[in-house]
């Protein structure tokens, strides 16, 4: 117990869990749509699209000495392109948006490989494939966490401001449509949100580890709540406790983080889906 308060007394220790609680917050909201609109495929080709964002912002600074462009940007830049992409690419005839996401997941490896290739290495030290794909909230400084929370809250503002128009083209596009409503703008604004998400969510958990974060906890929610604020809040409820308690046993047991956040959430998904089932058939047999 000692040992876990002086851990907690460390700032970084302390950046690490408000980047969790800020992210958390932020997938509980997106990801209710990401759920419901059963748009994870989505998820997972913009996450994966940002390590290419990540090699091209350590090629353009070590190379070329653009000092503002830091990994979070060049993420942020690959996925709003990835985004773009995806709604452009669903409205082409001819084109699956399943291909689309499969083209640019692997596109957006590849290029991050390419360009930590040939980045110059001598002025700059890059953070490690491992901590890239599976996260190193350690790496988290006050001035990474602000930026984050102010993403968070322009996010969070976008949500709200959003939230009957998104809510009706998730549900039901066709009346979208009828009603006169611009469902591609929409879609970009979502498709983007999420982009957004995912790179929020990449400096906690990883790229590999978006995807449990982003839609377990929202799926948690909509077994629970048929509407979309009480998905929002259930999942974004079950993501910042279950993320604490992965990452108080990550401090306590000296294992990753990221990694243990996800097997956290995802022992109790198992779980909330055993006890529903048996509840379920035990109803059917009465």
């Amino acid at each position: 117990m000692t040992d876990l308060l002086y851990y907690l007394s460390i700032p970084l220790i302390q950046n690490m869990f408000a980047a969790t609680v800020l992210a958390c917050v932020l997938c509980g909201a997106v990801g209710a749509y990401v759920v419901v609109g059963r748009k994870v495929a989505v998820t997972g080709g913009i996450a994966h699209t940002t390590f290419g964002g990540v090699g091209f912002a350590y090629y353009v600074m070590s190379v070329y000495g653009v000092s503002w462009m830091s990994p979070m940007a060049g993420a942020l830049l690959f996925s709003m392109a990835a985004a773009v992409a995806i709604v452009i690419g669903r409205r082409t005839d001819g084109v699956r948006e399943d291909t689309v996401i499969g083209a640019l997941w692997a596109v957006g490896m590849a290029l991050g490989v390419v360009f930590m290739c040939y980045m110059d290495r001598s002025v700059i030290v890059p953070s490690s494939y491992e901590s890239i794909l599976f996260g190193n909230m350690l790496l988290i400084d006050s001035g990474k966490l602000a930026v984050m929370a102010a993403v968070t809250a322009v996010s969070m503002a976008a949500v709200l401001f959003f939230y009957r128009d998104l809510r009706i083209i998730t549900f039901d596009r066709v009346h979208a449509k009828v009603s006169g409503m611009n469902v591609t703008a929409l879609d970009l604004v979502l498709h983007v949100l999420i982009a957004v998400t995912c790179v929020l969510v990449a400096n906690v958990v990883g790229i590999v580890m978006v995807i449990a974060l982003m839609t377990v906890p929202a799926a948690m929610g909509s077994l629970f709540s048929r509407g979309m604020a009480g998905t929002m809040a259930i999942g974004t409820a079950a993501a910042i406790a279950l993320s604490l308690l992965g990452l108080l046993l990550s401090l306590a047991m000296d294992t990753p983080p990221g990694a243990t956040v996800v097997l956290v959430i995802g022992t109790v998904f198992a779980a909330v889906l055993a006890v529903r089932r048996l509840a379920l058939g035990a109803a059917v047999g009465e």
